[in-house]
């Protein structure tokens, strides 16, 4: 019995060169496994053993389509039949190194850049990696379907042309997305802050509390939670007073103005004293009796505080504003409060 014109000897050859290549794929699959892997695993770099993890199946694969093809020698068939063969055949390989860069990407990602993402303070990263991860997994598959396609003779530039104009109209309507999760990434890079840290952005004051792919939400002082998308971020000036070492202070003390010289220069002496012995300030500290007020004699005091903790700070100048205002009390140096003095005139004709 002959088909295409092949004897059964002609047949049970092709069969028996496909299952060669098929032992010889599991043979080769096994020798990669027990010897190859053992030996790049005691290597440094993980780059040999994502490579292997990903040529595994595709050279199993590639090593029985090759002895295929070869059997494919020893039979006599149609050429439609052949082309059909042979495109098939294309496609298998395409997808086959399809799947090995798929999976080296993955392993890429896995081994390197999920590391370097762990080890950075900011949530950003965390939020980004795994759509970057999937989106350029996705790409590579996009790619490999195109060029399978191409390789039986589909005209992929319709596709794309399609694809193009499609492309075109989600971009149009997600304009906004994706202008704040480039924005998203411009911030991963820069790292002007992180989660946690105290910001002020515009009229926003508070808390960072999440960072995400199109917006950072920040949790003002007064409770309330502010979602602000990552476009605005970037074009716009961000204070962060977390990374600050030292926090300002800088207030005015009121004397009356009876006070004598002598008591105004006591008074400064003190306030030197107390600012730059606090364990808690920094310097510059500057005292100066800079004004005639209205009603006081004016002394501007500014000083720096350890940026410790923001109750650190409250504390520090807390103690600091009793010890001026007791010892401004032992020395009889009286502080000013809003006071006027109103002059009356008699008339003569009244005396």
């Amino acid at each position: 019995m002959e088909i295409f014109n092949n004897t059964p000897t002609h047949i049970v050859i092709f069969i028996a060169i496909t299952l060669l290549g098929i032992v010889a794929g599991k043979i080769v699959d096994k020798f990669i496994k027990n010897y190859i892997k053992k030996i790049v695993s005691k290597t440094k770099t993980k780059l040999d053993d994502i490579f292997l993890d990903a040529i595994d199946i595709p050279t199993v694969v590639i090593i029985v389509v090759i002895f295929f093809y070869f059997g494919l020698n020893f039979l006599v068939l149609p050429d439609y039949i052949h082309k059909i063969i042979e495109s098939a055949i294309k496609v298998v390989v395409i997808f086959s190194i399809t799947y090995f860069a798929v999976k080296f990407v993955d392993g890429i990602f896995e081994h390197y850049v999920s590391p370097l993402v762990e080890k950075t303070k900011t949530k950003l990263d965390d939020h980004i990696f795994k759509p970057l991860k999937k989106f350029t997994k996705i790409l590579i598959i996009v790619l490999g379907i195109l060029t399978a396609l191409s390789s039986v003779g589909y005209d992929v530039t319709a596709i794309l042309a399609g694809l193009g104009i499609g492309g075109l109209a989600v971009a149009l309507a997600m304009q906004d997305t994706i202008k704040n999760f480039i924005a998203g990434v411009l911030i991963l890079i820069d790292k002007p802050f992180s989660f946690g840290h105290w910001v002020k952005v515009g009229d926003v004051e508070g808390i960072v509390e999440e960072i995400g792919m199109r917006s950072t939400r920040i949790r003002t002082f007064d409770y309330t939670l502010i979602t602000v998308p990552n476009s605005n971020l970037l074009e716009s000036s961000i204070e962060n007073l977390t990374v600050r070492d030292r926090r300002r202070v800088l207030m005015t003390i009121g004397l009356t103005y009876n006070t004598p010289v002598e008591k105004i220069k006591k008074g400064k002496e003190i306030i030197t004293n107390i600012v730059e012995n606090h364990p808690a300030t920094l310097p510059p500290y500057r005292v100066h009796f800079t004004e005639y007020g209205d009603w006081s004699l004016n002394l501007r005091v500014e000083y720096f505080v350890r940026n410790i903790s923001f109750d650190y700070y409250l504390n520090a100048v807390d103690e600091i504003n009793l010890k001026i205002k007791e010892e401004f009390e032992k020395e009889g140096i009286e502080m000013a409060f809003p006071t006027y003095t109103v002059y009356l005139e008699k008339d003569e004709k009244d005396n």
